[in-house]
């Protein structure tokens, strides 16, 4: 069993799926919301080295948020301590981004046409440790990473997964389901693109929901086993 320190940024980024297939594994999770009173932000994180892995979830904010920085530069920080000491560390969409600025790298605005929210499948370039799709994400930001940092999977549109050493980042969101996506829209349904409707997102991901938990469960496999070092 391994010790997991889990990183919610506001109490509906949770783990969703992916907080269920640990707990299924056996391992035991410690979730830490940053953002539970959004007016002070808790930056109390627990010693990352009385866990085996640490694993960060998305938010509402953009790391590039001057509202947000006071909160994100620490997290930054935090990351690159990780990173010194060779921490598994996994980062999901805006844990990913936060990543890639730990690692040299920054965040920008994608262009209109290129954000990204919906069921996606990467460039089938190379071979993949964990399917290529479908996968549900939701981003309107998108990561440039430093030319050392291995870019895993992309689409054309953005960087969909990195790694460098143990530390992966990814633009997608494995954790979603109907429910935790069905939060975000009553929370945010300005940013719901013209193209879709918030009905529809939760319609798409309930008839892929078999097949987005078990490439959930693949990635999940990939990064535990390979990049932790941690066996179920």
């Amino acid at each position: 069993m391994a010790r997991i320190l889990v990183i919610s940024h506001e109490p509906e980024a949770a783990p969703a799926v992916m907080g269920r297939l640990l707990e299924e594994r056996g391992h035991e999770l410690q979730l830490h919301v940053v953002l539970s009173d959004p007016a002070s932000p808790d930056l109390r994180y627990p010693d990352p080295a009385g866990f085996d892995a640490v694993v960060a979830f998305g938010s509402f904010f953009s790391v590039h948020d001057p509202a947000a920085r006071a909160w994100v530069e620490p997290e930054i920080a935090l990351i690159r301590t990780l990173l010194d000491a060779q921490q598994p560390y996994l980062g999901v969409c805006f844990g990913g981004q936060l990543l890639a600025e730990a690692l040299g790298g920054h965040v920008e605005r994608a262009p209109q046409d290129e954000r990204e929210v919906g069921l996606v499948s990467f460039d089938d370039d190379s071979a993949l440790p964990f399917p290529a799709g479908p996968w549900f994400t939701w981003h309107e930001d998108r990561v440039v990473v430093p030319d050392e940092v291995e870019v895993m999977a992309h689409n054309g549109r953005a960087v969909q997964c990195f790694r460098q050493g143990v530390a992966v980042g990814t633009q997608f969101h494995p954790e979603a389901d109907a429910e935790l996506i069905s939060s975000w829209i009553r929370i945010g349904p300005d940013h719901v693109p013209s193209h879709t409707t918030g009905k529809r997102l939760v319609e798409e991901v309930e008839s892929h929901r078999s097949e987005l938990e078990r490439n959930c469960d693949g990635l999940l496999d990939w990064f535990l086993r390979d990049v932790a070092g941690i066996h179920s």
